[in-house]
């Protein structure tokens, strides 16, 4: 099965929120706190587990016309893929 049909989702432990003492989106987990760049808040949003790894891609691409669309798909997959390793996000089967 391709990556791009794999939905990915924040894990259990994870959750999305806004940190007013950084004035950033982070990631919130029992063990730490991961903090995210605007870019990295925006894909992060968009891994609800509805939308398939391809389906992000082409929002953020969507949200960013003015970027070259490789460049687009290669950050968000790198971006995607240190989530996984990091067991902040899952990739669910579709």
């Amino acid at each position: 099965m391709s990556d791009d049909a794999r939905r990915p989702v924040l894990a259990r432990r994870a959750r999305l929120r806004w940190d007013a003492a950084r004035s950033r989106h982070v990631v919130v987990v029992p063990e730490g706190v991961l903090a995210l760049t605007e870019e990295g808040a925006e894909i992060t949003a968009l891994l609800d587990g509805q939308r398939s790894l391809r389906a992000v891609i082409d929002a953020v691409a969507g949200a960013h016309p003015e970027a070259p669309r490789e460049l687009v798909e290669a950050d968000v997959r790198e971006f995607v893929q240190r989530l996984v390793e990091r067991g902040y996000v899952t990739l669910e089967a579709p």
